[in-house]
């Protein structure tokens, strides 16, 4: 049997299904702590990811950690949808992630809020079970709720309400003449 698998009838070779994680909370303080919970978030997401923040600067996007997570879940399917309240970071620093934007293009799509809606939080949403928030972007504390539904479905609406007023930015191919 596969690791990670529960065969539905030991007697059966093609009826598996996936073993469901049981629900947990994540309270997160520092760097390194969050930096943990936003991987742990990305590895756990099997089909979507929204991540909105004021510029990516203290996710672990840049580093090889968060590039591989990153890779790793959009190989198996996974959208990313991110939406930045400012994109300058992202354009002079974020070089794994724009290499990645460049690989992935039909799979990443980054969006830039409208100068009139700013949003303080920070959020991570996978598969519309997982949320993970800082209670301010200036800060690396906050709570990640894995495998819960009920606690990713109010952050994932406040996304996808901000996603709506938002205006797509860092095309991921630099057309020349």
């Amino acid at each position: 049997m596969q690791a990670g698998y529960a065969s539905v009838r030991p007697e059966a070779r093609v009826a598996r299904v996936p073993v469901m994680r049981p629900s947990e909370t994540i309270n997160f303080d520092g760097r390194t702590e969050f930096h943990a919970a936003v991987l742990r978030t990305i590895e756990d997401s099997r089909h979507s990811l929204a991540l909105l923040d004021g510029n990516l600067e203290d996710w672990p996007i840049e580093t090889m950690a968060g590039e591989r997570a990153l890779r790793s879940a959009l190989l198996r399917g996974v959208s990313l949808r991110i939406l930045l309240g400012r994109t300058d970071w992202v354009e002079r620093r974020a070089h794994r992630l724009l290499r990645l934007r460049r690989e992935f293009s039909a799979r990443i799509q980054i969006r830039a809020l409208p100068a009139n809606l700013r949003l303080a939080e920070s959020l991570l949403v996978g598969d519309r079970q997982h949320a993970l928030r800082r209670a301010h972007e200036e800060t690396l504390s906050g709570t990640c709720v894995l495998a819960t539904p009920s606690q990713a479905e109010a952050p994932l609406e406040r996304f996808d309400a901000a996603w709506q007023e938002s205006t797509p930015c860092l095309p991921a191919t630099t057309l020349g003449l």
